[in-house]
C-alpha cells in the first residue's frame, strides 16, 4: 500500500482520495503535482498571492497553498469535498471552491491547471483564464508526459495561446504559454443533440458523457425499461445529461426522479433538458454529489445506472462498485437497481455479491442489462 503522505515546499501533508479504499495502492498526487508546487516555490510568491487552481483532483494543490488566497475550480463535486477532507485532515484552512459552472473572477496572480481528459471542458477552462490573465507567465498547466500529445497542444493553441512542454521531471512536464492569443473569449460550450428517435433534444455543456452522441449502453438500458415494474421514486444516478431519468420520467409520468451526478455540468445539463423536454420538470430534483454520499432524501423504488469505468486518467470499477453499495443504502426494501455495463466488466459478479443475485434484463454483443432487488 502507498504511503499517503507527501513531502514537498510547502511541508508534509496527509493526503488520501475519494472515495478511500481499504489497501489503497493510489495516491492523491501525482509527479505534475509536485512538479507544480516546486515551481510555485521557486515564484517566492507573497502569502496574499490570488491563485487559481483547475482540476485540483483531491486537493493535494489546495492543500499545500493553503498559505495563499486559493480558488478552486473544477468540474468535480468529488475534488471539492476532497479538497474540504484534505485540508481538515492537515489542518489548514479549506480553499474557496467554484463549481464549473459559475467562472472565476480575476484578477489571480497565478493560474495552475491540470488538464482533463475532456477536452470541450479543456476547451471550456482555458477560454475562461484567457479573460484572467494579462501575461502568459501568470500560467502553468502540468502533467504525465504520456498524456501530453498533439491534439492537447492543439487545444490550448486554439483557445488560449501556444503552450511549450518542458523538460520531463519524473515522468511529468510543466505546459508553459508562449504567448497570449490575441483572439480569447468565452464561448457556449452547449451541444446540441437531436434525439429524435425519442422525441428528445438535448443540450450537453462541455464534459457530458457521450457528448456529441448516444452512447450504446444507454440505447439498450432505454430498451429495457418497457420491461421493469412501475415505480414512484427514481433515482438517475451517474446521469450525464439526464437520458435515462428524462425517458423514465415519459415512461411514468406521475414518477418522481432524482438526477445524481458529479459533474456539475452534467447535472447543469440534465436540469435543462428535464425542464425542455418533460411536462412537470418541478416534480424532478438534481444533485451533484460523490454517488450519493450527501443525499438523506427519502429512498427510492428503483435505481437506473450507466456506470463510467475511470476517474480521471484511472480506470477501474471502484466507482461503480460505490455506486452500487450506496443505491442498495438508498434503496428501498423491494426497490431494485438497474445496471447497463460492457460484459466484459463483469458487474453481475458485484451485483451477485451486493444484492445475492443479478436477472439479464437484455443483452447485446457488447452490452448487458442487469437487475438487482434489495431484500424485503
Amino acid at each position: 500500500m502507498n504511503s499517503d503522505y507527501l513531502d514537498c515546499p510547502f511541508g508534509k501533508l496527509q493526503l488520501q482520495r475519494r472515495p478511500r479504499r481499504r489497501n489503497e495502492v493510489l495516491q492523491a498526487w501525482d509527479a505534475a503535482d509536485r512538479y507544480l508546487l516546486k515551481r510555485v516555490a521557486e515564484l517566492n510568491l507573497p502569502s496574499s498571492a490570488r491563485i487559481l487552481l483547475v482540476n485540483d483532483s483531491f486537493g493535494t494543490l489546495a492543500t499545500a497553498l493553503s498559505e495563499f488566497q486559493c480558488t478552486l475550480w473544477s468540474d468535480s463535486a468529488v475534488s471539492h469535498l476532497a479538497a474540504a477532507e484534505n485540508a481538515a485532515l492537515n489542518q489548514r484552512p479549506s480553499p474557496h471552491c467554484l463549481p464549473a459552472t459559475d467562472l472565476p473572477e480575476g484578477p489571480f496572480d497565478l493560474v495552475l491547471l491540470r488538464p482533463p481528459r475532456s477536452h470541450s471542458l479543456l476547451s471550456y477552462q482555458l477560454q475562461a483564464i484567457g479573460n484572467l490573465i494579462s501575461s502568459p507567465t501568470q500560467f502553468v498547466a502540468a502533467a504525465m508526459a504520456k498524456y501530453i500529445d498533439i491534439a492537447l497542444l492543439k487545444v490550448f493553441e486554439q483557445n488560449i495561446g501556444p503552450c511549450q512542454p518542458s523538460l520531463a521531471w519524473k515522468k511529468s512536464r510543466l505546459l508553459e504559454l508562449s504567448a497570449l492569443s490575441d483572439s480569447r473569449h468565452q464561448q457556449d460550450d452547449s451541444h446540441f443533440l437531436d434525439a429524435a428517435e425519442y422525441g428528445l433534444t438535448l443540450r450537453n455543456r462541455a464534459n457530458v458523457f457521450s457528448r456529441d452522441k448516444l452512447d450504446r449502453g444507454s440505447r439498450l438500458m432505454l430498451q429495457a425499461l418497457t420491461q421493469l415494474p412501475h415505480a414512484s421514486c427514481i433515482a438517475d444516478l451517474g446521469c450525464g445529461n439526464g437520458l435515462l431519468g428524462i425517458m423514465a420520467a415519459k415512461h411514468w409520468p406521475d414518477t418522481e426522479v432524482h438526477f445524481f451526478d458529479e459533474s456539475f455540468l452534467a447535472v447543469d445539463s440534465a436540469r435543462d433538458n428535464a425542464q425542455r423536454n418533460l411536462t412537470h420538470p418541478a416534480n424532478h430534483h438534481f444533485h451533484c454529489d460523490d454517488c450519493m454520499g450527501q443525499y438523506n432524501g427519502p429512498s427510492f423504488d428503483l435505481v437506473l445506472c450507466n456506470p463510467p469505468f475511470h476517474q480521471g486518467q484511472q480506470i477501474g470499477d471502484h466507482i461503480a462498485r460505490q455506486m452500487f453499495k450506496d443505491a442498495k443504502r438508498h434503496l428501498r426494501p423491494g426497490g431494485k437497481l438497474c445496471v447497463v455495463g460492457n460484459r466484459h466488466l463483469g458487474y453481475h459478479l458485484t451485483l451477485k455479491k451486493l444484492f445475492g443475485g443479478a436477472e439479464v434484463v437484455l443483452s447485446d454483443r457488447k452490452f448487458v442489462v442487469l437487475l438487482s432487488s434489495k431484500a424485503r
